[in-house]
């Protein structure tokens, strides 16, 4: 299976996954759409992390859309070797930085501008918000990918917006 790039420098470019969908789920093209019209100009201002990687997809979309650098953190070795093939086809060497642990480990408190998470929906945890917003440097972005089948009532300071089976839960540091 292969993605493309939607937008930017890279647009169009291959990003490499594994057959099938698992070990991972690609975040669909109209959520990724959604993400990327909703940060604008935000993406340019500072480094970019995307938590439970798979492909990379969503970082590697934020560097060709003006991310200075991307955090990629990802712990399945199958999406692994896809995200670093993709890397070296694309010469993003010196930009991504790949992280093999799992996510929920992931620990740089206050580094990213921001902070993306789209954990299995099966393991999601209502936590993992609070993880994004610790990774954030102050004025940062915390964007949490969540099932709209698992309804549940967030804060009024958080925004919710809704791409058919996925919801993007977004809080500012």
């Amino acid at each position: 299976m292969s993605l493309h790039v939607a937008s930017g420098r890279l647009k169009g470019r291959i990003i490499h996954a594994p057959p099938g969908v698992e070990p991972t789920r690609p975040t669909p093209g109209v959520v990724r759409a959604a993400l990327f019209s909703i940060l604008g100009q935000e993406i340019t201002l500072g480094p970019f992390c995307d938590l439970y990687a798979g492909t990379g997809s969503v970082a590697i979309e934020a560097l060709s859309r003006g991310a200075p650098r991307a955090t990629a953190v990802e712990s399945h070795v199958k999406a692994l070797a896809c995200l670093r093939r993709t890397s070296e086809d694309l010469g993003l060497e010196a930009d991504l930085e790949i992280v093999r642990t799992d996510a929920a480990r992931f620990r740089r408190p206050a580094s990213y501008h921001v902070v993306f998470s789209d954990p299995p929906f099966a393991a999601i945890s209502e936590e993992m918000l609070d993880r994004c917003l610790e990774l954030c440097r102050p004025g940062g972005h915390a964007i949490l990918q969540w099932p709209s089948d698992r309804p549940r009532s967030w804060p009024e300071h958080i925004e919710v917006r809704r791409y058919g089976s996925s919801q993007l839960v977004m809080a500012r540091r």
